[in-house]
């Protein structure tokens, strides 16, 4: 089980770039996980439906992978790395969903 509190701080302003920094690392590793994406249409036994069905040009969920995303997304990140570890995590779970 996850608990969470919530804290009274006056911080905003130191905050704020911390935030925006993760907003724009996720979004990053969304549009590089999104880019190898193929969709396969296939037909839909017994009906008339059609199902568009992703194929990656990649193992995306290989460890590789997610070690070389996680490089290039430390090259210019200036907080602590864990920051990028939730961002990948977020970003995989938005896919997934």
């Amino acid at each position: 089980m996850l608990r969470s509190y919530s804290l009274q701080h006056e911080c905003r302003e130191e905050l704020e770039p911390l935030l925006r920094a993760y907003r724009d690392a996720v979004n990053k590793i969304l549009g590089e996980l999104w880019s190898h994406i193929e969709w396969k249409k296939r037909k839909t036994p017994g009906k008339k439906q059609w199902r568009l069905l992703p194929k990656y040009k990649v193992d995306i969920h290989s460890g590789k992978y997610k070690k070389k995303l996680r490089e290039s997304l430390l090259e210019d990140w200036d907080y602590a790395a864990h920051w990028v570890d939730s961002a990948i995590k977020t970003a995989y779970s938005i896919l997934k969903s």
